[in-house]
């Protein structure tokens, strides 16, 4: 199968290393349904030509990523700061504000892109990259993929985006396997066939034209780095339905062991950068 990610980029800058990482949902995805066995992807969102940006581009040419449609301008990269926490956990601790190129530039597709992205099996998204009013248009090109991530979905919005998708992706660790099954259910009726919520350490909830599979996590032979771990997921998730004509039990399992491998390095992808953009 081959697979597009569209929109976000951001370096992950872990402050406690003072080393920052290629990241972004859309960029994630591509990378890792690549590694996943993906015949082909490609990444088309906004970069920075500063020297982040180009490490960045550099490390997605690496991972034989196809940029052909990629926009990179003037500015500075975004960027997410990442510190240790007194348990050791990592948290989120602000960006580097909005006066970046992925915050100054919107990305507006025309009918070359469109064309383009009518050449992928599926195109994911993720809610944070606001592209939603693109949508509609690209629906009739490929199959919708979305990740709510967990601060992203409200009954409205899946209400309005759940016809347009094919896969709708959402996480949800700390929310009852009730609130989950609930959600997922609801998701399902608004439209979309197939509603996967990951869990974190209690595994998936997948709701498949009307069927429930609950596939546990994965024992990571190597913690070393959560981050990029769900993405992991949807990319060998999303890879494997396609491979298998939907067998979802395999894409479950497989995806579950994907992620869990993609624990042992430090990034979603790896390819760190020394210092901050």
């Amino acid at each position: 199968m081959k697979l597009l990610g569209l929109g976000d980029s951001v370096m992950d800058a872990y402050r406690f290393q003072n080393r920052s990482y290629p990241g972004g949902n859309a960029v994630n995805v591509a990378v890792l349904a690549r590694r996943a066995g993906a015949q082909a992807a490609g990444y088309l969102g906004i970069l920075a030509d500063d020297a982040p940006g180009v490490h960045f581009r550099q490390a997605l040419a690496q991972e034989q990523v196809d940029l052909t449609r990629l926009r990179v301008g003037h500015g500075r990269t975004a960027c997410n700061y990442i510190v240790l926490d007194a348990d050791g956990d990592r948290q989120f601790a602000g960006n580097n504000g909005c006066d970046t190129v992925q915050n100054q530039m919107q990305l507006l597709l025309n009918r070359t892109d469109r064309d383009y992205i009518a050449g992928f099996d599926v195109t994911h998204t993720s809610i944070h990259s606001l592209l939603d009013d693109a949508l509609p248009a690209l629906a009739a090109k490929t199959n919708l993929s979305m990740d709510f991530s967990n601060d992203g979905f409200t009954h409205v919005n899946v209400a309005k985006l759940a016809p347009l998708l094919r896969f709708a992706f959402f996480s949800a660790g700390d929310r009852s396997r009730e609130q989950v099954a609930d959600f997922a259910a609801y998701a399902a009726e608004q439209g979309t066939p197939t509603v996967v919520f990951t869990r974190g350490s209690q595994g998936a909830y997948i709701l498949d034209r009307g069927t429930v599979y609950e596939q546990p996590a994965a024992y990571a032979p190597e913690l070393v780095d959560t981050l990029g771990a769900g993405d992991a997921f949807i990319a060998a998730f999303l890879v494997r339905y396609a491979d298998t004509g939907g067998d979802v039990v395999q894409s479950a399992q497989a995806a579950a062991q994907f992620a869990a491998q993609n624990c042992g390095h430090f990034g979603a992808f790896g390819h760190p950068y020394d210092g901050e953009p």
